[in-house]
């Protein structure tokens, strides 16, 4: 194998595991469930930005939880911080860290609680539940409410870093020969292109 060969074979091997370190720097989003059972536009839009990735297991490094329609008796657990199931142990997990929850449904209905039960009863359910949004739990119902916490969670996001392309001993020395000697912000010299560039300064 000839030296332009292989110098272009490290140039990309570099690349992927560059890009591999890349994914390694995007925030998580942690589906509970199936991700095809959430609105399709939605997960469109969250999976279209470079800095997010989707996920469907438990991440502790997730920075949203995404759940599907919940009931009142989960829904008051999650506002007592009381454990009744998985998907309340979850949420309570993320609250704890500080972190947003989206429900993916609207507002729930109370209108058959106001019927059933005592009207100080339902007064507390619908006080309890009006909480939520103080705890950074929001309902995603239409494009207005995605689109303000999606905004939301795209500023919390730290910002990921410029993507590095490695620059061989062969790319160099081309430069060179033309009279390009300096390099872009994210460009870096392998550690053969560094020495190299070295002994020429030493010339």
């Amino acid at each position: 194998m000839q030296s332009a060969e292989l110098e272009e074979l490290i140039q990309v091997i570099t690349n992927q595991v560059v890009a591999r370190l890349g994914d390694v720097t995007k925030s998580k989003i942690l589906f509970q469930g199936e991700i095809e059972t959430y609105p399709a536009p939605y997960v469109k839009k969250l999976s279209a930005d470079d800095h997010f990735m989707l996920e469907t297991k438990q991440d502790s490094d997730a920075i949203l939880l995404c759940l599907r329609q919940l009931t009142v008796s989960q829904l008051l657990a999650i506002v007592r911080l009381i454990t009744i199931d998985e998907v309340t142990g979850m949420a309570i997990d993320f609250l704890l860290a500080g972190k947003p929850i989206w429900i993916f449904s609207r507002f729930p209905d109370l209108t058959s609680y106001r019927r059933q039960a005592k009207f100080t009863v339902w007064k507390q359910i619908q006080a309890a539940l009006q909480t939520l949004e103080t705890m950074n739990v929001h309902f995603i119902s239409d494009d207005h409410v995605f689109s303000r916490q999606f905004q939301i969670i795209q500023k919390r996001q730290t910002k990921t870093s410029i993507k590095r392309k490695f620059i061989s001993r062969l790319e160099l020395e081309q430069r060179w020969q033309v009279g390009k000697k300096l390099l872009a912000p994210n460009e870096i010299l392998t550690d053969e292109a560094a020495d190299w560039a070295n002994k020429q300064r030493r010339k």
